[in-house]
């Protein structure tokens, strides 16, 4: 079986996917024979090389904007070549914020959901705030009730690239417009506006293992100098990995059993990584969807397969088995 492993990519992720596609990389050496891997940074090179050989699975470990967005997934499926990580429409669905947030409040009502939030959230498109500016933003959040403290980010990033937080109603107007400045550089079209959840954050990851659609054990984010869980403290030590967090047992199995259910309503595919606030008062909110978790040693989705009783290997064996052995389904 000839694999490809690609990395890099040209979102603002760049630097850790390389970090995480090397991981994947040196790792799958170790089981199977043939390995290749690139490094991505020019598309039309990227598709000439799919083209002019023959690969039997592609291990995606790009992240952001031409990676998770389903435009790699698109090209694969087109030419009937698994790939890791979920379908084109899916990574699509799973990158937008506003989008997601639509599939989740559907979620919500259909199966009648007690204890899951999204945090009220006002979406203000560039191209509005050019023309009617500030004034129009804070008139739609106040009819919205939204007040600080605020979170303002992307609608169309990954790893909290381009986040703000806003703690208070002084210089709301210069906070919120260089806020809004700085996540227009990572999405030129949407940012999201929202109520900032206070409380503990909890990532809990899903994966498919065969047939059966498998929660790991949830991880507390403790963050030890700051309250913004943005792209630089996500990847420096600046954030304690507590595995699992310290609640109620009722507590984590709800968690476990909740994303379970996400994954399938959503149809994601290997694994992801779903992110969530909880409150003192035990209120869960969901915040986003990780659909190509990182893969460095270091990252949050190997490190819960670990506690779970999956080592690393395993679970890059168990991503690409799930891909081989569905389209062996497919074609026989």
């Amino acid at each position: 079986m000839k694999i490809l492993v690609v990395m890099g990519g040209l979102s603002s992720e760049r630097e850790i996917s390389i970090k995480s596609g090397e991981n994947v990389f040196n790792k799958l050496q170790s089981i199977y024979k043939n390995v290749e891997k690139y490094v991505l940074n020019d598309f039309r090179d990227f598709y000439r090389k799919i083209l002019d050989n023959h690969y039997d699975f592609v291990f995606i470990v790009l992240h952001g904007k031409n990676g998770e967005d389903g435009v790699i997934q698109t090209f694969l499926e087109t030419l009937n070549i698994p790939f890791s990580f979920s379908n084109s429409v899916t990574s699509m669905i799973g990158m937008n914020k506003y989008l997601t947030n639509l599939v989740i409040e559907k979620f919500i009502k259909e199966n009648n959901i007690v204890n899951l939030f999204i945090p009220n959230t006002v979406y203000v498109k560039k191209e509005e705030y050019e023309k009617r500016g500030i004034d129009f933003v804070l008139e739609k959040m106040k009819q919205h009730f939204l007040y600080p403290p605020l979170i303002v980010k992307p609608n169309f990033s990954g790893s909290s690239v381009g986040l703000s937080i806003i703690e208070n109603i002084k210089d709301l107007e210069k906070s919120l417009e260089k806020a809004l400045e700085k996540s227009f550089k990572e999405d030129p079209q949407i940012s999201l506006i929202q109520e900032y959840i206070e409380g503990r954050e909890i990532t809990v990851g899903v994966i498919k293992k065969d047939d059966e659609t498998m929660p790991l054990e949830p991880c507390e984010l403790e963050l030890k100098e700051s309250k913004l869980f943005d792209y630089e403290n996500k990847y420096t030590k600046k954030i304690n990995h507590i595995i699992p967090p310290n609640l109620e047992e009722t507590a984590l199995e709800y968690l476990k059993n909740i994303s379970k259910r996400i994954f399938e309503y959503m149809g994601f595919k290997d694994a992801v990584r779903i992110d969530y606030r909880i409150t003192k008062e035990n209120k869960l909110y969901f915040l986003e969807v990780n659909t190509i978790p990182g893969f460095t040693e270091v990252s949050l989705l190997p490190q819960e397969a670990e506690k779970t009783g999956i080592k690393f290997e395993e679970l890059l064996k168990i991503i690409i088995e799930n891909n081989i052995r569905k389209l062996q389904i497919e074609r026989s």
